[in-house]
């Protein structure tokens, strides 16, 4: 319950916060260049609402944190005997809050309502391209750490219980005890009964 629980919460989260970083980024943008501090300031003066733009772009970066957070406290998976591997946190963090702001900067340059403001074409261009820039390197680096890690060993239940029982076979004490084992592999299919009467006439001799 835990998992699917903290699962949830992260990546509404994350989409959250995806969502308010390109929506900030979006209309900042279109404010352009501006400057608070009265009407003895130089620069263009910032219009009202300027500074719950800029919180909801830091809330939704600092909120990444947050969600990060819940994500990783998931746990284990229901059913699961290991931990999740986390390695795809890097998507979810780092890839999305570079692709948020370049979608949102992208938007406010070429898209369909896009009114940039004084000086901030360019700026959101740069900031578009870097972003798409760095959220790549964030799937490049994950798929690189994959490619790196080393293929699981397959399992093959026969071949453990052929081990087990030959791990048995070879830990009995005494003779007696060997011809026990070697009867209960020969009724469990794991011995022919050829080989069967091979290793016990060499137990029996002594070999």
């Amino acid at each position: 319950m835990r998992y699917v629980i903290c699962t949830f919460l992260g990546m509404t989260l994350f989409a959250f916060c995806w969502v308010a970083v390109g929506y900030g980024i979006f209309q900042l943008l279109g404010i352009g260049t501006c400057a608070s501090g009265g009407p003895y300031v130089s620069a263009r003066q910032c219009p009202d609402g300027t500074g719950g733009l800029m919180l909801a772009l830091t809330g939704g970066i600092l909120g990444l944190f947050l969600a990060g957070g819940i994500y990783l406290a998931r746990g284990t998976p229901p059913g699961a005997q290991s931990p999740p591997q986390n390695a795809g946190i890097v998507i979810w963090f780092w890839t999305g809050l570079f692709w948020a702001l370049a979608a949102g900067s992208f938007l406010a340059v070429w898209g369909p309502e896009a009114n940039p403001g004084p000086g901030a074409k360019l700026g959101g261009l740069i900031v578009g391209f870097m972003g798409l820039i760095m959220g790549a390197g964030g799937l490049l680096a994950l798929n690189f750490r994959r490619r790196k890690q080393p293929p699981a060993q397959s399992f093959n239940p026969a071949v453990a219980r052929i081990a087990g029982t030959a791990s048995r076979f070879s830990a009995a004490p005494d003779p007696v005890g060997r011809l026990d084992t070697l009867d209960r592999m020969r009724k469990q299919g794991t011995l022919t009964e050829a080989e069967f009467e091979t290793l016990k006439s060499k137990i029996i001799g002594g070999g």
